[in-house]
C-alpha cells in the first residue's frame, strides 16, 4: 500500500511548487476504498483527497480503515488546514506513512499529535520508493536551493552536436522527445545558456504531453539575446533573464548580477530561483552550462540520453564525476537512457528494456 502511494506521489507535476509530493491509500480489510494525492500548492492534500474519493456505500468503514501515506501527514493550518485534524476529525484508527517531514521543526510533530489522540502509528522511513518522489522537497529544505536536475541527449560516440553547426539533425527518437516534455511538466523552471537560445531558438514547452509549462530561465550574462527569440514572444509565463546589466527591450523579468562567469553566478542563480518557491529545476543546456553545474557540484540528477546516430566530431559532451551513482539504466526504443546521482540519493539500479 506504500508503494500504491508513491505511485500517487509521481503523478504531481510542477504545480505543487516547493511542496512535498505525496500519495494516500485508505485501506479496510486488504481493499483500497480511497485514494488521492497533492495536485497544486494551496489545494487539498494527498490525504484529504484520498477520503473525499471514498465512495458513499464505503463511507461507514473509514472509522475501520488505515490511512497510508507517502509523507508524515501534515500538522500546520495553513492554506487548506492541518491533515492531522482530518485524521482524527473521521476517526481514523491507525496511520502508516514512509518518511517523516524534512521541513525544520516539523518533523514527528504529527505523529505526537496522533499518538496523543489515540491513533495507532508506523513509520517507514527506509523504504525507498517513496523517497524518490520527494528528492525535490528534501534538497528545498536541507539545502536551501531546488532540485537541479540535468539533462542531455549525446551522441553514440558522446557528442552533443556535430562539427558542422548547419547540420540539421535529431539525436533522440520521437519517444525519447516525448518524454523529456512530461519530465517538463514537473519541474518548475527550464534553464538555458543565451547560445542556446539564440542559435536552436527552443520554445522549451511541453506542446508533446499535457501538463503545464515550466518557466524559461536564461543565463545572458553577456546580454546577447535580442528579444526576437520564440521564448520572449509571449508562450505561457514571462522568462526569468539573468544579464549583467538592464534589458529593458527583453519581455521578460531580469535579475541583473554583477558576475559574468556562469560558475560563479550559479550560487545567486539558484538562491533567487529558491525564493521563488520553485522546488525543482531542469538544466537543459547547452555544454557550457551544463558543465558549470557539474563543476560547481551544484546538480543533484542528470539524465543522459545516447542516441544511435554517430557525428564522428563536434561539441562533446559533458563529463559526470567518476563517483557519481548509477540509479537506472533504461532502453528508450533506439535510445538508452542513464540516469545518474550524486552518491548520497539512494536508490536501486533497474535493467529495463
Amino acid at each position: 500500500f506504500l508503494l500504491r502511494c508513491a505511485q500517487l506521489a509521481g503523478l504531481a507535476d510542477s504545480r505543487v511548487l516547493y511542496n512535498p509530493r505525496v500519495g494516500s491509500v485508505l485501506v479496510h480489510d486488504d481493499r483500497i476504498i480511497g485514494e488521492g494525492y497533492h495536485q497544486q500548492a494551496g489545494q487539498a492534500h494527498a490525504e484529504v483527497n484520498c477520503l473525499a474519493s471514498v465512495p458513499s456505500a464505503d463511507r461507514s468503514l473509514i472509522p475501520e480503515a488505515t490511512l497510508y501515506i507517502s509523507l508524515e501527514p501534515c500538522y500546520i493550518t495553513g492554506r487548506t488546514g492541518a491533515c492531522v485534524d482530518v485524521i482524527r476529525r473521521e476517526g481514523i484508527p491507525t496511520v502508516v506513512f514512509a518518511q517523516r517531514d524534512t521541513t525544520e521543526g516539523a518533523g514527528g510533530k504529527s505523529v505526537a499529535i496522533l499518538r496523543e489522540a489515540g491513533v495507532t502509528v508506523r513509520e517507514y522511513p527506509d523504504f525507498a520508493p517513496t523517497l524518490i518522489p520527494n528528492a525535490h522537497r528534501r534538497v528545498f529544505t536541507q539545502k536551501g536551493r531546488p532540485f537541479v536536475l540535468l539533462k542531455w541527449a549525446q551522441s553514440s560516440d558522446e557528442f552533443l552536436r556535430p562539427a558542422d553547426r548547419r547540420q540539421a539533425y535529431w539525436i533522440t527518437n520521437p519517444i525519447s522527445r516525448r518524454l523529456v516534455h512530461r519530465w517538463r511538466s514537473k519541474t518548475s523552471a527550464i534553464i538555458v545558456g543565451a547560445r542556446t537560445v539564440i542559435e536552436d531558438n527552443p520554445s522549451l514547452t511541453t506542446r508533446l504531453f499535457p501538463g503545464p509549462n515550466a518557466r524559461p530561465v536564461v543565463l545572458d550574462l553577456r546580454n546577447r539575446c535580442t528579444g526576437q527569440e520564440r521564448i520572449f514572444q509571449g508562450v505561457g509565463e514571462l522568462p526569468l533573464v539573468f544579464a549583467s546589466r538592464p534589458r529593458p527591450e527583453l519581455t521578460a523579468e531580469v535579475v541583473v548580477l554583477a558576475k559574468k562567469e556562469i560558475a560563479a553566478a550559479l550560487p545567486r542563480v539558484l538562491a533567487a530561483l529558491h525564493e521563488r518557491n520553485y522546488g525543482q529545476v531542469t538544466v537543459e543546456g547547452g555544454a557550457i552550462v551544463l558543465t558549470a553545474f557539474i563543476q560547481t557540484d551544484l546538480w543533484d540528477e542528470a539524465r543522459v540520453f545516447t542516441g544511435a546516430i554517430r557525428f564522428g566530431e563536434g561539441l562533446l559532451a559533458p563529463s559526470l564525476p567518476l563517483n557519481s551513482s548509477l540509479l537506472e539504466r533504461r532502453k528508450v526504443d533506439t535510445d538508452i537512457l542513464n540516469i545518474w546521482a550524486r552518491p548520497q540519493v539512494q536508490r536501486k539500479v533497474e535493467s529495463q528494456k
